[in-house]
């Protein structure tokens, strides 16, 4: 890699379980507040009793992985997995 460049995360594809509480809407609201997301995309794939399989898709110009993983289990929810990330180097 040329000195300068950098490698920068622009895409991460989760597959999150989470509680019903908060509504899907809260839970993309405290996730979008992490500074350097410019999109966040969620989409619930299944309903259970008490949990929502949810789809989450979040883009951005460098995202700071760690940070995310905190929000995300602030809200009471778990990673299932990490299946997809997009690195572009700048």
């Amino acid at each position: 890699m040329p000195e300068g460049s950098k490698i920068a995360i622009s895409k991460i594809v989760f597959d999150i379980l989470k509680p019903h509480i908060p509504p899907l809407v809260d839970f993309v609201t405290e996730i979008a507040s992490v500074s350097g997301l410019e999109k966040v995309d969620a989409t619930i794939v299944e309903v259970d009793a008490d949990t929502d399989t949810v789809k989450l898709v979040v883009e951005g110009n460098d995202i700071n992985l760690e940070k995310l993983k905190e929000v995300i289990k602030k809200t009471g929810a778990v990673i299932h997995s990490i299946d997809q990330v997009v690195a572009v180097k700048r």
